[in-house]
C-alpha cells in the first residue's frame, strides 16, 4: 500500500461520505408518520454527522497530499419507510467495514494520526447503526 492508492481509497469513502449526507437528509424529509418523527430527528444527525465526516476526510486527504475529490457515490432513495431505514442500514454497515479496513492499511504505512481521525469516525458510524438497528427493531439477543 502507498500514499497514492491510500489518498485514492480515502476519496472513495469521502464521495460515500458525501452520498451518506445526501441520502440522510432525503430520507428524513420523505419519512411520513407519528412513528417516525424522533427518526426524522436522528436522521438528520445523522446527516450532520456524515458531512463532519467529510470535511475531516477532506483534510486528511489534503495532509496526504491529494486532492479531495467532488465525486459522489449512489444515493439510494425508496417511498417506503422501512426500505429507506435499510438502505441507511446498509450503507453504515459498508461504511464501517471500509473504515476498520482503512484503518489497518494506515497503520500499516505508520499513519498513526490518520488512523485515529478513522477510528473516531469508526465509531459514529458504529452509533448510527446501533440507533437504525433499534428503529428496525432489529435485537441481538444471545
Amino acid at each position: 500500500m502507498t500514499i497514492e492508492q491510500i489518498i485514492k481509497l480515502l476519496n472513495l469513502d469521502l464521495s460515500w461520505e458525501y452520498a451518506a449526507m445526501i441520502q440522510y437528509i432525503q430520507h428524513a424529509s420523505m419519512l411520513t408518520g407519528p412513528q417516525y418523527f424522533a427518526i426524522i430527528d436522528e436522521e438528520l444527525q445523522h446527516a450532520q454527522d456524515e458531512h463532519d465526516h467529510a470535511v475531516k476526510l477532506s483534510d486528511k486527504i489534503q495532509y496526504l497530499g491529494g486532492i479531495p475529490t467532488v465525486q459522489v457515490q449512489e444515493i439510494k432513495t425508496s417511498l417506503n419507510n422501512v426500505e429507506m431505514l435499510r438502505q441507511d442500514l446498509e450503507a453504515e454497515y459498508d461504511a464501517l467495514n471500509r473504515y476498520l479496513q482503512r484503518i489497518e492499511q494506515l497503520e500499516a504505512l505508520k499513519l498513526y494520526d490518520v488512523a485515529q481521525v478513522i477510528r473516531e469516525i469508526a465509531l459514529v458510524e458504529q452509533g448510527h447503526i446501533i440507533d437504525l438497528e433499534k428503529s428496525l427493531g432489529i435485537q441481538k439477543v444471545r
